[in-house]
């Protein structure tokens, strides 16, 4: 079995095309994927065995048709690769501190609770700090990181953003102290 790490990568060459698809010309499916992933920084790859495990786990079809193949992205496939995109959502952090907290304040119902639990562990994740329980705080810009994780999440319309220049005294210690190494 092919490893995740190669999987993943073959994904995203075979999706950098978009999600139409990618057509190669090749006399078979293993050597048209060979073609693709050839600039790929990797050792010896099997690529029929790659192939394989991309249409098993139902992230790929491929289809031959008159010596050319074409690969294309399963809507499995395309929710990995925006699962993928997501683990490379980073909140930049600016030289100086503006001295104003980005809030994210959310009610999702529930019955999408499966998909609460996932947003406010990507939120943990990205050093958010959690006020209370809905209420989450981060020092730096993140409104469009957080509405890509939202929306992969499909809890963007429960969601509200915010940028707040003031706290209560309580609330600002225990800010201050989440992100002293920060801010």
């Amino acid at each position: 079995m092919a490893n995740r790490d190669t999987i993943n990568r073959a994904l995203r060459i075979i999706g950098s095309a978009g999600f139409s698809g990618q057509s190669i010309t090749a006399p078979s499916a293993s050597r048209g994927l060979a073609h693709l992933l050839r600039k790929s920084p990797s050792k010896q790859i099997n690529y029929s065995r790659l192939l394989y495990d991309l249409k098993r786990q139902g992230l790929v079809d491929v289809a031959n048709q008159a010596g050319r193949v074409r690969y294309t992205i399963t809507p499995a496939g395309a929710y990995r690769l925006q699962a993928l995109a997501l683990d490379e959502i980073r909140i930049l952090s600016p030289r100086t501190w503006d001295k104003k907290w980005r809030l994210v304040a959310f009610d999702v119902p529930v019955k999408q609770s499966r998909q609460r639990q996932e947003f406010v562990a990507r939120l943990h994740a990205l050093n958010f700090f959690m006020l209370q329980r809905s209420l989450w705080i981060h020092p730096f810009p993140c409104f469009k990181e957080v509405e890509k994780i939202a929306s992969h999440y499909n809890v963007l319309r429960h969601c509200s953003l915010m940028e707040i220049a003031q706290t209560d005294e309580a609330s600002a210690r225990k800010l201050r102290r989440h992100f002293r190494q920060i801010i």
